[in-house]
């Protein structure tokens, strides 16, 4: 665990210098972010003060839901960005020397980059949530804790399945872009869509159980049927992401085949 964690703080430290070789371009990028932001924010609050209320959320609570939305899209863009780099390892040929190093290859095609300019939104999205969980009761905070972890896992298990396509098939970019796009929808309550959608967010993409699921938990409106379902759905997702990814390396051709 320390090497990996060594390993990991040094392609942190790395990415870092990268991307801050040009501080205006890191400053409008930082910046960007912020205004895109804050622009549905203020989307949300203009559509809170004509509409009380939408699907039965308050505006507080879409807020909330938003926010935490953030918080996990944020997590896996900043902390797997190195995903996106992954397709020119494939067909390059550099994957093959990635494999033949004394550490999980996995590991290595999802961190070797972090994106450091998202940390300053993600710090600001993680001091906000925790603000409002001061005085939460301590039963409502662990059940909290557990289901964002599980959202975590979920979030991390998508982009194992990501790296396995991208071994099978090199394509990665358009998949995340995918992602991305199906992602988006939770900037709001699952609840709001179609019966259908909801399903395929649930079942088959668990966008709505990595997203949704602890913004409930957050607002005290969720069931204890739906804890131990979003337990369990993760670690499902997580394992089922893994014997996937095993199963691609059986079917990689390295750059000399």
């Amino acid at each position: 665990m320390r090497k990996y964690l060594f390993v990991w703080l040094k392609s942190a430290s790395l990415s870092a210098q990268s991307n801050l070789q040009q501080k205006g371009g890191a400053l409008m990028f930082i910046a960007g972010k912020f205004i895109r932001f804050g622009f549905f924010l203020l989307l949300l609050i203009l559509i809170g003060e004509r509409v009380s209320r939408i699907s039965g959320y308050t505006l507080n609570q879409m807020i909330t839901f938003f926010l935490f939305f953030n918080f996990f899209d944020i997590f896996g863009q900043a902390f797997f960005r190195g995903l996106y780099y992954f397709r020119q390892q494939v067909i390059s040929g550099e994957f093959d020397f990635r494999l033949a190093k004394p550490m999980n290859p996995l590991f290595q095609v999802l961190t070797r980059h972090t994106d450091i300019l998202d940390i300053p939104l993600f710090i600001i999205i993680m001091v906000a949530l925790v603000k409002q969980a001061v005085g939460m009761p301590l039963q409502t905070l662990g059940i909290l804790i557990v289901l964002t972890a599980a959202g975590m896992v979920i979030v991390t298990a998508i982009h194992v399945f990501i790296a396995g396509l991208g071994v099978i098939t090199t394509e990665v970019d358009h998949t995340m872009m995918i992602y991305r796009d199906l992602s988006s929808m939770a900037r709001v309550p699952t609840d709001i869509y179609a019966p259908s959608i909801r399903a395929f967010l649930t079942f088959i993409i668990p966008i709505g159980i990595a997203y949704t699921i602890p913004a409930k938990a957050f607002l005290g409106i969720l069931s204890s049927s739906l804890i131990i379902y979003s337990i369990f759905a993760s670690a499902v997702f997580f394992t089922t992401s893994l014997l996937f990814w095993r199963y691609a390396l059986t079917k990689y051709s390295s750059a000399s085949s």
